[in-house]
């Protein structure tokens, strides 16, 4: 399991941000689930099976996240498995992951049988009143490529149907429907391929985004891929309340300066080809439209389009503010 999985599924373990994802997506948002009727349950299942040779093989499987929900009456088991990349056999997964869960429950039963059992309870290895613990499982995905695989075990099969997508997290409609900090995080990841949207995304919720636990914050690093905001200090007290609009902030001036740089200076070499691919992080677009600029009238202009300032545009040119406005009297 990659880091940006580990930092996604330990955020995700909180009962109340879990209770909240099933209750959006199984019950439309109503408050079925609770977060203290949820426990952590084995994410380990092992399962002993014949093989050819009719020797035992045990077959281990290792769950993301799994809760036991025991609400009076109810007892189920939730499961999430969190994806960063498209899994073209996710619905196998799954069916495989949760056969498995109830093969276990199988073999606890069957350990527990009375010395009296028909013939059929007997071949079945069930007992006619057994009942089994229903498992729902749901696949976290937080890629940023559209999900373009199967959704249902069906759309596996060739039966000549047209496919059909479900809503994932990046086209979520009902957000309301989350009443945790889901709702905040799932409206951020809706504008996180475009820089500006999510630094004006950030900017509006800052009082949630300047106020950040550690496990939250390694989460969002996984959600932007951005390897700085994984790579905190994780030695910082986990009380401790961590600034993600001035980590942004810093990270996007970083990247614009360091695309801006290197595509200036690249362009004043060889132009293009080179200069677009020293775009850094956030300032990849700047970094390939100032690699095309060659003058510094061919820069100040590609600046102004991008809406720098013109004291920004004055600092990287190297020429006063007077010198600026003349530039771009001329290139206008």
């Amino acid at each position: 399991m990659g880091q940006a999985d580990v930092n996604v599924n330990l955020w995700l373990k909180d009962t109340k941000r879990f209770a909240d994802l099933f209750n959006a997506i199984l019950f439309h948002g109503e408050t079925v689930i609770l977060p203290e009727n949820l426990h952590p349950s084995p994410e380990t299942t092992a399962v002993s099976l014949q093989d050819a040779q009719g020797k035992n093989v045990v077959k281990k499987q290792y769950r993301d996240i799994i809760m036991n929900w025991q609400d009076q009456a109810v007892l189920m088991l939730l499961a999430v498995e969190s994806q960063t990349a498209i899994h073209y056999a996710a619905p196998l997964k799954v069916m495989l992951y949760d056969s498995m869960e109830y093969a276990e429950q199988v073999r606890v039963k069957w350990k527990e049988r009375p010395p009296r059992l028909s013939s059929a309870e007997f071949l079945s290895r069930f007992q006619k009143n057994d009942k089994l613990i229903p498992v729902i499982t749901l696949i976290f995905y937080y890629g940023t490529e559209e999900w373009d695989g199967p959704l249902e075990l069906h759309q596996m099969f060739d039966l000549g149907t047209e496919k059909n997508h479900a809503e994932l997290i990046r086209r979520l409609k009902n957000l309301e429907s989350f009443q945790s900090d889901l709702q905040i995080i799932f409206g951020m990841l809706q504008c996180s391929q475009d820089k500006y949207a999510l630094r004006t995304y950030v900017a509006n919720h800052k009082d949630y985004f300047q106020k950040l636990d550690l496990e939250t914050y390694h989460a969002l690093g996984a959600f932007l891929n951005s390897r700085q905001l994984m790579e905190i200090n994780v030695e910082k007290n986990e009380r401790e309340e961590l600034d993600m609009c001035k980590a942004l902030e810093d990270i996007y001036n970083d990247g614009v300066q360091a695309g801006m740089e290197a595509g200036i200076e690249q362009g004043r070499q060889s132009g293009i080809a080179e200069g677009e691919a020293h775009g850094k992080e956030l300032g990849i677009t700047e970094g390939k439209e100032l690699g095309k600029a060659s003058t510094k009238h061919d820069i100040a202009f590609q600046m102004q389009k991008l809406g720098y300032p013109l004291d920004a545009i004055a600092e990287v040119l190297m020429e006063s503010l007077d010198s600026v406005h003349k530039i771009l009297s001329v290139v206008g």
